[in-house]
């Protein structure tokens, strides 16, 4: 037994986490819905992993910032990765839009027999309340309620404050935070060894619930869904080439354990911890994606960008509604306001759905619809998500090192667990 152990301790993460992804899709193949009696076991790995996030979170964001040279490094960094981030959702609503168009998923759908949304609707926010809505005014409150968009905020001026302090006072909360960064990183490193048990149970149970929806009435979305998140992949992948020179092969082999843990917990805020080990793992700086990483996990949502483009669509074909380019417009800076800022956790994608759809005076029945498979589509849309987070990431962090090698200077570094 302690040679099988041992044996099972020199297998790598990763064929780990595929081995146990492909057990759990197997059980719930072969038990159906039955075999989610052992969900609770990947929901036990789910929440360990939110726990350590939000104080991974933050600590690291304010670790990253506080490492930078000086100020001017966090403006460059954060003008970077904010316009890179806001072009890659941009690309996806149109992507969902074109490819919605294409399939066609709501032309002769009937929505008769199907339930009301009954969840609430809110109105769209406008982008003073968006901003407004970022700054916590409590942050105790924000750590209690797990407001991430706010943490981010509060970390991030936490860690331009401790820039700006005179020495000795700036080393001395630098090493406390990369302390606390070192403490938090490690205890992610204790629950990835749950992590197998964990990913088999959420694909068992995912399986079992939802697969055979695969095959159902709404087989035309679930295409479009993943057709254009297929075309997103390769948006990545040519500006990858395009500002990094990185072939794809490299780039997916190190990422390789996020793509299973987002498919697996479609979550992420959970996948955060995982997409900083992808990152140093393709030798970025933990001063770039300590900042790049927790804020792509709040405001680069462009699975969700594609969501809100074909549910749109998939809706208005229904109903026989205008789909005019003006029309398209409003929804693609209407999806953009709504994506920024949205929350990383499972299902949420629901609630701007609804919105979307009621903002244009479309049938709530279909967000029923929708949320009937949108566990099929979470993962696709997560897993994008945090795709993008990591590409952005390795574009800021080598463009960054082009800078430093051109002026002369030293390219801020921060030790890794």
């Amino acid at each position: 037994m302690r040679k099988l152990f041992q044996a099972y301790r020199k297998v790598s993460l990763l064929k780990k986490l595929l081995v146990a992804m492909i057990v759990g899709i197997l059980l719930g193949a072969i038990f159906g819905e039955s075999i989610n009696i052992i969900k609770p076991f990947g929901t036990v790995f789910l929440n360990l992993l939110k726990m350590a996030a939000l104080p991974l979170v933050l600590v690291n964001l304010i670790s990253g910032i506080a490492s930078l040279d000086d100020p001017k490094s966090f403006g460059r960094i954060g003008g970077k990765i904010m316009v890179y981030y806001f072009a890659t959702t941009a690309i996806a609503i149109i992507l969902g839009l074109v490819v919605g168009t294409l399939f066609k998923p709501g032309v002769g759908f009937q929505l008769t027999g199907a339930e009301e949304y009954t969840g609430a609707i809110e109105t769209i926010p406008s982008i003073g309340n968006t901003i407004i809505n970022l700054i916590p005014s409590n942050i105790f409150e924000a750590l209690t309620a797990g407001k991430f968009d706010q943490i981010v905020v509060f970390a991030a001026f936490a860690g331009i404050a401790a820039l700006l302090l005179p020495e000795p006072h700036r080393s001395s909360v630098k090493s406390g935070v990369n302390s606390l960064a070192a403490l938090f990183n490690k205890m992610i490193g204790i629950i990835m060894g749950y992590a197998p048990i964990g990913v088999a149970a959420l694909m068992a149970s995912t399986v079992g619930t939802y697969g055979s929806s695969l095959f159902g009435f709404l087989a035309k979305y679930l295409g479009a869904s993943y057709l254009a998140s297929a075309c997103q992949i390769l948006v990545y992948i040519i500006f990858l080439y395009v500002f990094t020179r990185m072939t794809p092969g490299k780039f997916f082999k190190k990422a390789a354990p996020l793509i299973v843990t987002t498919f697996s917990t479609s979550s992420s805020l959970a996948a955060v911890p995982v997409n900083l080990e992808c990152a140093d793992d393709l030798e970025c700086s933990r001063s770039v994606s300590n900042f790049t990483v927790p804020l792509g996990s709040q405001v680069n949502k462009d699975g969700n960008g594609i969501m809100l483009a074909i549910t749109f669509l998939f809706a208005a074909q229904c109903a026989g509604a205008d789909t005019s380019i003006p029309t398209l417009l409003k929804v693609i800076l209407i999806s953009l306001l709504l994506t920024t800022g949205a929350g990383g956790v499972p299902g949420g994608g629901i609630v701007t759905v609804a919105i979307v759809v009621d903002a244009f005076g479309l049938p709530l029945e279909v967000v029923a619809l929708v949320s009937g498979i949108f566990t099929l589509i979470d993962v696709v849309f997560t897993t994008l998500n945090c795709l993008g987070d990591l590409v952005g990431t390795v574009i800021v962090d080598r463009s960054e090192k082009r800078y430093h090698k051109k002026h002369g200077t030293a390219v801020p570094i921060q030790e890794t667990t």
